[in-house]
């Protein structure tokens, strides 16, 4: 099953309950408002040589996935999804034997790699009018699959070679910090929500920049009252 259907599948299992009167789902998407990249400049394979590249760790600027509201009495609410991403590494890297050798072999790749993020949020919301403010405070869990894409390798006699890249990321899960406010404004049968979320990863490993911040904006059906 490719990505795409993935997406598609587990947004119509979250939507399938929301006419319980507890539940709210729809689909949320985000963009990077802080930077989300980092470069480490041009490189080449090795002295002299014309093979040379960027050494950039970005992520995509989108996020989208199906999210789903648990709500409960006094404007509280649990929010739970699952938000795709999309990962990009370009690497150009070269190596001199030591010892002063004259050989020099190294590499120049692209490959990217998908991510889920998987929100977990506690959410208070100030009344129930039209127009409503929001806060809301939580985690949230990150799993990056493997990087694949393609480039070239210098071989024995430094001559540049096609090669495919496949990197397994060595970690499970990682985790954020996470807080947000915005409004929720319901609109027809909807609701939409802007918001400005904030995220403090707690490890370095694969993220470009620590701290981030994303403006996003979910559009639920809120449940039957």
């Amino acid at each position: 099953m490719g990505e795409r259907s993935a997406i598609l599948l587990v947004m119509a299992l979250l939507l399938g309950p929301a006419p319980a009167q507890w539940i709210s789902a729809g689909v949320a998407g985000g963009v990077p408002i802080s930077p989300h990249s980092q470069s480490d400049g041009a490189r080449c394979l090795g002295p002299g040589s014309s093979n040379c590249g960027p050494n950039d760790f970005f992520v995509k600027p989108y996020a989208i996935g199906p999210i789903i509201d648990v709500n409960f009495p006094y404007g509280f609410s649990v929010e739970g999804g699952f938000l795709y991403e999309r990962f990009h590494k370009d690497l150009t890297q070269g190596f001199t034997a030591p010892h002063g050798g004259l050989v020099n072999f190294g590499h120049s790749y692209s490959a990217s790699a998908g991510a889920w993020l998987f929100p977990l949020l506690l959410k208070y919301t100030f009344g129930r009018h039209r127009i409503t403010p929001f806060v809301d405070a939580g985690a949230t869990l990150r799993h990056l699959g493997a990087f694949d894409g393609k480039g070239v390798q210098l071989d024995f006699y430094l001559q540049p070679q096609p090669t495919v890249i496949h990197i397994e990321n060595d970690r499970d899960l990682d985790v954020a910090i996470t807080a947000g406010a915005g409004v929720r404004w319901r609109v027809g049968p909807m609701d939409v929500s802007p918001e400005i979320r904030f995220l403090h990863w707690t490890s370095q490993h694969y993220q470009p920049a620590q701290n981030q911040a994303m403006l996003m904006l979910g559009l639920t059906f809120p449940a039957l009252h």
